[in-house]
């Protein structure tokens, strides 16, 4: 059948089968290709920043990531703190917040990046819920904004890229990580970037050569290593799909794999340095200090080394991280095996309390990062679309989608005994939402009528249908107090509870 889209402003007719999306064309500009993912980052706002301080409480592993920032802002390394630091911090209004803080170095596995980033919003707002929740948000914001750009230029088309931003904004997942201090947003954030500069790199390097939004990716992808380490997926997976592309773009142009060889895999081999020297800068506080953990490990036991004993020390350091990454299997209420995260069957509750501020005899107050039960449910049918056209077609969309959602979700299969939760899902719905979008325009392309809205009835009634569910569940994603009946209404799986 026949579409329409916007390129620069102009209308251009082409005849497309309903799943041959050419993205080798000029993707849809001028405003209309800004106007639809602008819309979707409105409505994102609106649903994470309003009482953004609430609940006014240290939830879930806030506790850990809330203190550590305000650390990395008093120290530059993380510091132990006092018992009942949180409920003092609490208290204080986040005035004095250094009486919360003890001599000692503390022992943390994570790296800074993304704890940075909290501090950064306490630098600004202070020491409260809002004030280390505010970044967090702008991140979570601006996720729906480049997954809607993303969608636009991997399908050319304004409505793809519109729908995915929507159905981001909509999630419950992401809403509630938005609200939430946690590192995973932040490596969902720059995961997100890295990909976005990969597809400009695969569309822009034959017509300019440039290898500038490659380098774009690669630092990115140092920021998502140095908030976690779960970063290295993706590197590694946007990597080999780059050196893939590349090798295609050579023997399409008739050039050998010499040129390959010599043109782009061996000058890729600097990027895992620049990655590593992005990561080890991300721990200048830690080097400049003489207090942070481990910090003097190297002369205290007499280490003789090539490389600097600070780096010797952070070296051990990290020996010790890895260790724990690799045996944590902590009993806990709230873990969730990985095979699960894709149809939301366990989600982690951050915060619950009955204190009766609803009204009722009975109430109920909770944050849980819930995904949207229709966009994850049958977001698993729309991946399962996108591996057999990444596979059976080569589809040009389907197989980078196909590709970064494997990266945040295949590797975690492989450590089925490690202690881990369904809220780290927050780094794959992006590519879970483009691929619904992408799978609802191949259902509307099935729907025959020559009228351009109605067409589109397929998703736009999956789009009215998210958002009442988003509303229905709007409570418990954001710490509102509702009657406990009420609650026990939206609890529909027991394991939920």
């Amino acid at each position: 059948m026949e579409i329409t889209e916007a390129t620069d402003g102009d209308q251009v007719q082409s005849k497309r089968t309903p799943f041959d999306l050419d993205l080798k064309s000029k993707p849809a500009g001028g405003w209309a290709g800004w106007l639809g993912p602008l819309a979707a980052t409105g409505i994102a706002a609106l649903l994470r920043l309003p009482y953004l301080g609430q609940p006014h409480a240290i939830i879930f592993d806030e506790t850990y990531y809330v203190k550590d920032s305000l650390a990395l802002l008093t120290f530059g390394h993380e510091q132990k703190v006092i018992e009942g630091a949180d409920a003092k911090l609490l208290a204080s209004g986040g005035e004095n917040f250094s009486a919360i803080f003890t001599d000692g170095a503390s022992y943390i596995v994570h790296p800074p990046v993304g704890k940075w980033i909290i501090a950064s919003g306490e630098a600004i707002f202070g020491a409260t819920p809002f004030g280390w929740r505010i970044a967090i948000a702008i991140l979570g914001i601006l996720s729906v904004l480049i997954t809607a750009r993303i969608a636009r230029r991997l399908t050319n088309s304004n409505f793809i890229g519109t729908i995915a931003g929507l159905l981001l904004a909509l999630d419950g997942l992401h809403i509630a990580m938005s609200r939430t201090a946690l590192l995973d947003t932040s490596l969902s954030f720059f995961a997100l970037c890295a990909f976005g500069f990969l597809i400009i790199d695969r569309d822009t390097a034959s017509s300019t050569g440039s290898k500038i939004w490659r380098w774009a990716m690669v630092v990115a992808l140092g920021l998502a290593c140095a908030t976690k380490w779960s970063g290295i997926y993706f590197a590694a997976a946007f990597g080999i799909l780059m050196l893939v592309w590349d090798y295609e773009r050579r023997s399409k142009n008739h050039e050998g794999f010499g040129i390959w060889l010599t043109r782009d895999f061996l000058p890729a081999l600097l990027m895992p340095l620049t990655i590593i020297a992005i990561y080890l800068a991300s721990w200048v506080g830690w080097f400049r200090s003489s207090g942070g953990w481990n910090r003097n490990w190297a002369e205290e036991n007499a280490v003789t080394s090539w490389l600097p004993n600070s780096l010797v020390s952070l070296l051990h350091y990290h020996k010790d991280m890895l260790s724990f990454h690799t045996h944590l299997v902590t009993p806990h209420s709230y873990a969730s095996n990985p095979w699960s995260w894709p149809l939301m069957i366990r989600p982690t509750s951050f915060f619950y309390e009955t204190n009766p501020t609803c009204g009722a005899d009975a109430c109920s107050q909770e944050v849980i990062p819930l995904g949207n039960p229709l966009i994850w449910w049958t977001g698993v049918i729309a991946i399962a679309v996108m591996v057999y056209f990444a596979v059976a077609r080569r589809h040009s969309a389907a197989l980078p989608i196909a590709v970064a959602f494997a990266a945040g979700w295949v590797p975690w299969l492989f450590f089925p005994a490690r202690t881990t939760f369904s809220f780290y899902a927050v780094a794959f719905i992006p590519y879970t939402v483009m691929a619904l979008a992408l799978s609802l325009y191949f259902v509307n392309e099935r729907v025959k009528s020559d009228k351009p809205i109605a067409w589109r009835w397929p998703a736009l009634t999956f789009l009215l249908v998210t958002a009442a569910l988003t509303a229905f569940f709007y409570p418990i994603l954001t710490g509102h107090s509702i009657s406990y009946e009420m609650w026990q209404l939206r609890m529909w799986l027991p394991t939920w509870v």
